[in-house]
């Protein structure tokens, strides 16, 4: 078939459709139908318009903006849902988020902090005159000697773990039973060899003094004078009954209790303050000022506490207790490193 063929086809079934169709009579509509139409017609063109400000303003919104309301969408689309809520805090140092009832904290920044709690002993025993010299000062290994003549005293301590790398514990024991008991530790003495020595353990490290040209008697005068400074309470909780829950080269927990009273006080080194896992149904975390440092604060009287952590500088401290703030902190300024 060719092309005029073709239209002169369609042409002829165009007019029979038209002559198919009968004629449709007049109506005539309701004045009530044209003042709906006209309303209808209105609200459309209306929201139209709308629509148009509303994108455009949308447009005119920076990135971060447009950011900000996303999640907040989405977060209320979370919460009619049912679905897990993330809420993310970063206050003093700590971080962390909350889902649900709980919240989990860790504190980010401990590079370059103390690696250990208290990585110090100290002598107070008089050796002035006395030459002395370091001979080592590792994380978890320190000694010095000090000479004076014929005389020498080597002060040492280190971890445990470094310690029973060459002596394992069942074995010093069984070659070196305990001895007489000074400042509350049970003191070995170790003659061999034609060295003295006294050794002890703190449940951090062992520590020990070589000795040659001076007495036991002496000797164990310098053992007496060792010690480490710790954060301590001065606050008067003498009728209060304490339980030591941790003591570690990373940690220090006590518990004070009094009738229904409680109070915990917990340092502890940066690095190890991670994941700690509060129960925060019914309190909020805040941010609280504690000795000019920036801590978090929580208050949950559902449960009966309330939770403060700060960085003093140095190490973490951890507090929780159960009864009334002001008290609370007035223990908490108590605190001194002795």
């Amino acid at each position: 078939m060719k092309n005029d063929s073709f239209y002169e086809a369609l042409g002829m079934q165009a007019q029979v459709a038209v002559i198919a169709v009968p004629e449709m009579p007049e109506h005539k509509f309701s004045r009530k139908y044209k003042h709906k139409k006209k309303l209808l017609i209105k609200a459309y063109e209306s929201s139209q318009t709308q629509n148009e400000s509303v994108a455009g303003t949308f447009r005119k919104l920076s990135f971060r903006r447009k950011i900000q309301i996303a999640v907040l969408i989405a977060t209320l689309a979370l919460f009619l849902t049912g679905g897990s809520v993330y809420v993310a805090y970063s206050i003093g140092g700590f971080e962390g988020y909350r889902q649900s009832t709980n919240t989990e904290l860790s504190f980010v920044n401990y590079e370059g902090a103390c690696e250990s709690l208290y990585p110090r002993y100290y002598l107070t025993y008089d050796l002035n005159g006395w030459d002395k010299e370091i001979l080592c000062d590792e994380t978890n290994k320190y000694s010095e000697i000090y000479r004076n003549g014929d005389k020498s005293i080597v002060y040492s301590y280190e971890t445990w773990d470094k310690y029973t790398e060459h002596n394992p514990e069942s074995d010093f024991e069984e070659m070196h039973p305990g001895g007489e008991c000074v400042k509350g530790r049970t003191l070995h003495h170790i003659n061999a060899d034609g060295s003295e020595r006294l050794i002890w353990t703190d449940n951090r490290y062992w520590l020990s003094i070589d000795y040659n040209g001076i007495s036991y008697d002496e000797a164990v005068k310098i053992r007496e004078s060792s010690y480490a400074p710790t954060y301590q309470i001065t606050y008067d909780m003498s009728d209060w009954e304490e339980e030591l829950m941790s003591d570690c080269s990373t940690e220090r927990w006590v518990v004070y209790r009094k009738g229904e009273d409680e109070f915990s006080f917990e340092v502890c080194t940066k690095e190890s303050y991670q994941k700690v896992h509060l129960n925060t149904e019914g309190g909020e975390l805040e941010s609280r000022v504690v000795n000019g440092h920036e801590g978090i604060y929580l208050n949950n009287p559902d449960h009966g506490f309330q939770y403060l952590a700060y960085d003093n500088g140095d190490y973490i401290f951890a507090f929780i207790f159960t009864f009334d703030y002001d008290k609370a902190m007035e223990i908490i300024d108590s605190i001194k490193l002795l």
